[in-house]
């Protein structure tokens, strides 16, 4: 699996700043993290960042004060986070670890965490109730866990049209509503809230290859257009993603 996710990270270079807020790419994320984050009634919040890829979220995160731990099976995506981290200084908040290595240090430690994020991850695991369970294990009682993946109702997706960017980014399935509460509840979190998110038109901008350019001049007010848009389309088509935003009783 490491193969396949260095793969698809070889093109990938160091991060000399963290992303904007209304960054294209993460903008629905951020607002999620930030809504759940004034929630949790304490300092020194720590963060789990699960299946981090090169940082990108972490490092927001990081550069607004909060310490975060990254996770990967990538070894290239690893090594790239802690070149980023060194070189915005954001070494002593944003932590990255292998995923085996991680569990490993785990194994010797108490540490745990108020907010774990396990964004686009679930469905690239063969056992994702087994993931779904390890990760409420190491979250502090009260905390919170934020899961995206994405929807089996995504009209893309129900075109056929999704297929080979599936095959292409390892996705193993995708989930309903139904499906995924069911087993976020089988994980013993609290289901808070389900949002559906990502309509068709963002869908399409970071499905198809032809697009992955245009998405990187999406900044400011036209970001802004184009989620203004695209959740038009998310009315009238339905979502592409889903969010689960939970807490550990």
């Amino acid at each position: 699996m490491d193969k396949q996710y260095n793969e698809f990270h070889k093109k990938s270079k160091i991060q000399k700043k963290p992303i904007k807020r209304n960054n294209f790419t993460y903008r629905l994320i951020i607002r999620e993290v930030e809504k759940i984050l004034l929630k949790i009634k304490r300092n020194n919040v720590i963060i789990l960042d699960y299946g981090c890829g090169i940082g990108t979220l972490a490092f927001y995160l990081a550069s607004k004060g909060y310490n975060i731990t990254g996770v990967d099976v990538s070894p290239l995506s690893i090594r790239l986070c802690n070149k980023s981290a060194k070189e915005m200084n954001l070494s002593g908040l944003a932590k990255f670890n292998l995923n085996k290595d991680f569990l490993k240090k785990l194994k010797k430690t108490s540490g745990k965490f108020d907010l774990i994020i396990c964004s686009e991850v679930i469905e690239h695991v063969q056992n994702d109730i087994k993931l779904l369970k390890k990760l409420s294990g190491i979250l502090n009682k009260g905390g919170y866990f934020l899961l995206t993946t994405p929807s089996k109702n995504a009209p893309l997706f129900k075109m056929g049209l999704a297929k080979l960017f599936d095959i292409r980014v390892g996705h193993l399935r995708r989930y309903t509503e139904k499906d995924l509460t069911k087993k976020v509840e089988k994980a013993s979190f609290k289901i808070i809230k389900v949002i559906k998110t990502e309509g068709i038109i963002r869908n399409s901008l970071f499905l198809f290859p032809i697009f992955g350019n245009l998405v990187r001049f999406i900044k400011g007010p036209i970001s802004d257009i184009v989620t203004f848009v695209d959740k038009i389309s998310l009315k009238l088509f339905g979502e592409s993603d889903i969010y689960v935003v939970c807490q550990k009783p």
